[in-house]
């Protein structure tokens, strides 16, 4: 009957465990695969705001997929650790020269999990799984700045190109005038071959917008999760320039202290504290008890044992203070990252105080210049004082004001960009809609 119980048991067990089930990966067919996403959120034609290319970068991104996937499996750790350790049980069996001829017996070695050996391994786990967060939060904020700069250089790169287009014709037409009245000995040949020049400068210009929106494409593409193809022909709401910054002395204070990078660090040191705590832990022996059975040739036998696991012959004392070594280290490193987090919002908000500058002298000075010598001269060719050369000259240079107005701007809303990574914070209320969802921890968390 006891053999029975014992199949019967052997039998439910095993019914419970899990079977392996083999995954492999097969890379040979990812680009098939990214060359069929497709951005259906929104209705072809429709105008895509950046929080509404934010949420379908979050959705495919393979950064933050990795990401959220490595979350996942230090939740499972965490939850893991909370188990108690496994159990030994040793059977053993001998035959003797006398009756009856056979005895056995079994053993278990059971650990005494005690409050601060398991404390400090279910504390390390869900620290590691609260850094697991930390790098989530980390690689959402790198895909939506990847994603922000390449929709600013897109709508940048796009405006430029009509415009070189226009700067080409213009001074492809003011070549060939002077170049006819070089011809006829009207004018010096330095003239057409300034003007030779110039041409060839717009059209390297054009040749770089190109290549911008080209690359501009590529990266968004990128940063969306997609092949260059679904994002080549996306309509993008025109990125806005950073709104006063106010509150900024403020935002750099939080940023110290609330950067994902700056709570990482934090968990690596908490980490660290919790290392040393057990160390000290290990100055005192490990309990194990050892209960049993034995049947010794007829007799019944209730062995029970208890073993101490000693600690190394110094009580520990040089690996407690290692450990102190290196709470103090994860200390510095803390300090270091806060001081980064605090340097990265001092250089972005000067570089777009630098930019904004720039932007205010083109847009109140230079394009307006520009745009006055433009009306003069043509207003000189209708009175017969200029004629169409010089007309193509100031229209050219308008041109160039314009550019060097889209250069600024650009230039402006690529530094709000940066500021808004090193502060961790979107000017956007959409965008920040979507990043508190993203990035609000689930509740069943550890």
């Amino acid at each position: 009957m006891s053999r029975a119980w014992v199949l019967a048991g052997a039998a439910v067990t095993l019914a419970g465990c899990v079977h392996y089930t083999p995954a492999p990966p097969h890379p040979e067919r990812f680009a098939a695969t990214l060359e069929a996403r497709r951005l259906d959120e929104k209705p072809p034609g429709a105008t895509w705001s950046g929080a509404d290319l934010l949420a379908a970068a979050l959705a495919r991104n393979p950064r933050v997929a990795e990401a959220r996937a490595k979350y996942a499996t230090a939740l499972a750790a965490a939850r893991t650790a909370k188990l108690m350790p496994g159990l030994t049980l040793t059977l053993t069996a001998e035959y003797a020269d006398e009756h009856p001829h056979w005895g056995g017996g079994a053993a278990a070695d059971i650990p005494l999990d005690t409050v601060g050996r398991r404390g400090a391994r279910v504390t390390t786990a869900d620290l590691q799984a609260l850094q697991a967060w930390y790098d989530y939060g980390e690689a959402v904020w790198a895909v939506r700045t990847a994603l922000e700069k390449a929709r600013v250089d897109l709508d940048g790169a796009r405006l430029e190109a009509g415009l070189t287009e226009r700067a080409v014709a213009l001074r492809r037409e003011r070549l060939e005038r002077l170049a006819r009245r070089v011809s006829a000995g009207e004018d010096e040949r330095t003239l057409a071959l300034t003007a030779q020049t110039e041409l060839a400068a717009a059209e390297r210009r054009r040749v770089d917008a190109q290549g911008r929106e080209t690359q501009a494409v590529v990266d968004l593409a990128k940063a969306l999760g997609v092949a260059p193809a679904a994002a080549r022909d996306l309509l993008l709401a025109s990125a806005e320039e950073p709104p006063p910054l106010n509150g900024l002395p403020q935002w750099r204070r939080d940023a110290a202290l609330s950067r994902s990078d700056v709570l990482r660090t934090i968990a690596d040191y908490d980490l660290a504290e919790n290392a040393l705590r057990l160390e000290v832990a290990k100055q005192y022996p490990e309990v194990r008890l050892g209960p049993g059975y034995m049947y010794d040739h007829g007799v019944n036998k209730l062995p029970f044992s208890l073993a101490l696991v000693l600690p190394t012959y110094d009580l520990n004392q040089r690996a407690i203070a290692q450990a102190e070594a290196a709470r103090a280290a994860a200390g510095r490193a803390l300090d270091l990252t806060q001081a980064n987090a605090l340097a990265a919002v001092d250089t972005a908000a000067g570089a777009l105080a630098t930019a904004r500058a720039n932007l205010d002298r083109v847009s109140a000075r230079e394009l307006p210049a520009a745009r006055r010598a433009q009306q003069n001269t043509a207003r000189s060719v209708r009175a017969g004082e200029a004629d169409r050369v010089d007309d193509l000259a100031a229209q050219a240079a308008e041109l160039d004001a314009e550019l060097n107005l889209l250069d600024a701007r650009r230039a402006a809303r690529t530094a709000g960009a940066e500021l808004e990574d090193a502060l961790r914070r979107s000017f956007d209320p959409a965008e920040t809609a979507v990043l508190q969802t993203t990035l609000t921890r689930p509740g069943g968390a550890p």
